[in-house]
């Protein structure tokens, strides 16, 4: 998303510099019956739109760069605070949730601290047999998919846009024989 918004910002201040002039037509002239933008409105439009460019050059660049590492580091971090005991529960079910119990959310952190996590689009998630929600004590709120479109248990944060598929047997074992709509 980032590197959208840094092209379109990128395009806008190019027009702005090269052509003061028309992005102020387009902008406010075109408003006004033989108006004329002062010299100093047309420096105006040139400096926002070399501020533009920079400004969408580096939104461009920071989308490329940080989209290598970060589904390794997000899978990293994810298992640290299961790890460092920050979850604080997991809920199932979209209407009436059901918390899961204590010995339950420790049998499924110990399968998802050993299972791989599988960086996914959000273009594949479509439809679950059932949602949940994993709660951890600073506040981070990541959705459980339960046999979503992967056929298996998805992760997904709504805040970094991160989506995993959880690639283990004995997780989906475990969620079909114990929490599916069927």
């Amino acid at each position: 998303m980032t590197g959208v918004v840094g092209v379109l910002m990128l395009i806008i201040g190019l027009v702005m510099a090269i052509s003061p002039y028309s992005f102020w037509y387009f902008r406010l002239g075109w408003k006004l019956k033989d108006a004329k933008p002062s010299d100093l409105a047309l420096r105006a439009e040139r400096f926002l739109g070399v501020i533009f460019v920079i400004v969408g050059s580096i939104l461009i660049v920071s989308s490329c760069s940080s989209s290598h590492g970060t589904d390794h580091d997000w899978a990293d971090h994810f298992k640290e605070k299961l790890s460092a005991g920050q979850l604080q529960e997991i809920n199932i079910g979209l209407f009436n949730p059901v918390t899961l119990t204590d010995e339950e959310t420790k049998t499924v952190i110990g399968m998802m601290q050993h299972a791989e996590l599988r960086p996914m689009d959000f273009e594949e998630s479509s439809g679950a047999n059932n949602i949940g929600e994993m709660i951890f004590k600073d506040g981070t709120r990541l959705e459980l998919i339960i046999f979503g479109s992967s056929g298996g248990i998805e992760l997904q944060s709504v805040s970094t846009d991160a989506h995993y598929e959880i690639v283990s047997d004995e997780i989906e074992n475990w969620f079909r024989s114990n929490y599916t709509n069927q």
